[in-house]
Parts: C-alpha cells; structure tokens; sequence
C-alpha cells in the first residue's frame, strides 16, 4: 500500500514537473511576441524606458507612421497576391505531379530523389540563374514574379507531401470512378483532392506561410511595383543604424497577423493533415 502511494505520489510530482517545464517554454518563446505587440502601442518614451514600463497608454501612432512612411497597405497587398498567388501554382502543379508519381510511378524513386534534392538547394545559390532568367523574360518586379519564383522551393515540398496523402487513398475508388466514366481530370479534382483534403490544406498553409515570409527572393527580384510586407521592413533602419522600434513593431505586427489567422482558422485541418501519417 504504501508503495503503491509512494509511486503515485512520484508520477504526481513528474507531471507537476513537465507542466512546469511547458509553461516555462510557452514564456520563453511567447515573449518576444508579447514584446513586440506592446511595443506596437508604446510612445516612445515607453519604449527606451529603464526599467521597462508594462503599464502605458496605448497609442496608434506607430500604426500611422509605418502605414504612411512606406505605404505599408501596399506593400501587404503585394504580399498577398505573391504569397496565394504562389499557393495556388504549388497546389495546382505539385497535386498533379503527386498524382501521376503515386498512381503511374512516373520517374520511379529517383524522380523523388531529385525533386527533394531541389528542396535542399539553398536560396542564394539559385539566385543569380533566376534572376539573369526573369531579366530576360522581363518580370522583375512584376506581381508574377514571385508566385513564379517561389515555385522553386514550395514544389518540392507540395509534391512529396501530396504524394503520401494520395498513396493513402484507396485505389480502388478510382478505378470505380474511371469504370462510370470519369475523367483524369474529373477524378483528380473530384475524387483524389477532397478525399486527402486535410493533407492539401495543411500544405496549402506551408506554402502559404513560406512565400509571406520569404526575404531573399524578394529583396533581389522586386523594386517597387512587387515590393512585399516583408522587405518593407528593413526601411524602417536608416543608414546611420536608426531604428524606429515603434513603426518596426507595427509593421511586424501586421506581417505576422495574417499567418497566425490563417493557421487558427484552419487549425483543425491542419490537426488532421499533420497527424494523418501518424494516426494512420
């Protein structure tokens, strides 16, 4: 009896510990969060304050700055149309390549191999080649750009992700579909994508996210006209290493917004698509 009581009093005492444990993480990395949220609403003079003020007047004024020294709207807007713009060509493409690579074997495993390999190539090693293509295609800094650009690194990735979904589903669906006269296309779209409809939206969400935050790509292949969310940032450093910390935690914080919304909208299918593999 008494071990009994001992044992239970010691898993009481571990879990007690790991919840420690995870609130403790849960501060460490929703801290600089909190940070910048607070700073987005802080005067300056609550900004640079020693020791660090919690309690302030919020104000909008760094809102108004950063939306008026940069036209920041716009810059989100193009944020917007490469970052779906891009999700849809993913989608569209690498659904079709997953299909014919887990139904008809097309390339066999060493297709696979080098469509994942291409994933693995660092952004500034593609660089140049992409952009001596699109100067002479003349879309540097055009709103296809980036969906074109981005295809590079979210293929890769929509292909083999896709492919373990649709390997999932039963063929024998299919072949039922094709015998009543489906056609390829009809059976993609209406049989094979709603039935691995979590893994397509939790991908959707991958890319998504990947192309609103991407940097490099953005900062060489636009100027003006494509120019997103993120590049906007680095206007709010000036040459003399000046930062406006209070317009630069407006700006990320409306950077960051959109991503967060999504990935809590759609939660549950993300839920369902990651774990599919596991549960499975």
């Amino acid at each position: 009896m008494a071990a009994a009581s001992g044992r239970l009093s010691a898993q009481a005492v571990g879990a007690k510990v790991r919840y420690a444990a995870v609130i403790l993480l849960l501060l460490v990395y929703l801290f600089p969060i909190y940070w910048i949220v607070t700073m987005a609403f802080k005067l300056p003079k609550d900004t640079f304050a020693y020791p660090p003020v919690f309690v302030f007047q919020p104000t909008l004024e760094n809102f108004a700055t950063a939306f008026g020294k940069s036209n920041f709207l716009r810059l989100t807007l193009n944020s917007t149309i490469a970052a779906l713009g891009n999700t849809f060509l993913s989608i569209a493409v690498g659904s079709l390549a997953a299909w014919g690579i887990s139904r008809h074997r097309i390339g066999g495993r060493w297709l696979l191999l080098g469509v994942l390999s291409v994933r693995m190539i660092p952004a500034m090693t593609i660089i140049i080649p992409l952009f001596l293509l699109f100067v002479q295609f003349r879309l540097v800094d055009s709103y296809l750009t980036l969906p074109l650009a981005y295809l590079a690194m979210n293929l890769p990735f929509v292909i083999w992700t896709m492919k373990a979904f649709i390997d999932d589903i039963p063929y024998d669906i299919e072949e039922s579909a094709i015998i009543d006269g489906c056609s390829t296309l009809g059976l993609l779209c209406k049989i094979v994508l709603p039935l691995a409809l979590p893994g397509l939206v939790a991908t959707s969400i991958f890319c998504f996210i990947f192309a609103w935050n991407e940097l490099i790509l953005a900062t060489i292949l636009t100027r003006l006209t494509a120019r997103t969310a993120v590049v906007g940032l680095t206007t709010f450093i000036s040459q003399e290493a000046e930062i406006n910390w209070g317009a630069l935690s407006a700006a990320a914080l409306v950077v960051m917004t959109p991503p967060l919304a999504l990935a809590v909208a759609l939660r549950n299918y993300l839920l369902r698509g990651l774990t599919a593999g596991a549960l499975k």
